[in-house]
């Protein structure tokens, strides 16, 4: 269980990259085509989720949350397409939001590190602190155009998909060496 979701995390960690290359690359795309893909990337997702749920047997469906995924993605998709201009106007405070949930996940990866007795925790933890800083100052949008701000916003999303991407590689091998010591239980094992 914990190894799966250590890959959604690497996986995830590679699309933020690409999301984030596209619109550095990109600034001139409009918000309008980055709000419909997202929704038409949210349905096919979360078909995708429920279509899964439906296949697999009783047991492995309940632990995964396939239909519970797949139904929210499917919403947020639909309205996305249908209310497009609503999107647009708090497609700064989304992205904020989006960069301020990476920096938790960034601190909560530091602490990781530090648990497993790793090195270089604090940098770790210093990188959340600036991911945070940058999704308030997206919230704000205290840039003149949107072009400046799809910039920005690309560019601290591709430094936060690598970031996570190698944080995770990081604390896999930390967990590996961790458990492969001869006093210590895998509490998923014990469950």
């Amino acid at each position: 269980m914990m190894k799966k979701l250590l890959n959604d995390v690497s996986v995830s960690s590679i699309l933020v990259a690409l999301f984030g290359l596209i619109l550095l690359l990109m600034p001139s795309l409009t918000n309008k085509l980055v709000v419909y893909g997202i929704g038409i990337l949210l349905l096919v997702y979360g078909a995708c989720r429920i279509f899964r749920y439906m296949k697999r047997d009783a047991a492995a469906g309940m632990t995964d949350h396939d239909l519970f995924i797949g139904l929210v993605c499917v919403v947020t998709g639909l309205f996305m397409l249908l209310h497009s201009t609503v999107i647009i106007k708090i497609l700064p405070f989304l992205f904020g939001l989006f960069l301020i949930f990476g920096a938790a996940r960034s601190i909560q990866t530091a602490f990781d590190i530090r648990r497993f007795h790793g090195f270089h925790w604090g940098l770790h933890l210093l990188v959340g602190i600036f991911f945070a800083i940058a999704g308030i100052r997206a919230i704000r949008n205290p840039f003149g155009t949107a072009k400046v701000l799809t910039r920005f916003v690309g560019g601290i999303l591709l430094i936060l998909g690598i970031y996570l991407f190698l944080a995770n590689r990081k604390v896999q091998d930390l967990r590996s060496k961790y458990m492969s010591e001869p006093d210590i239980i895998d509490q998923d094992s014990v469950r």
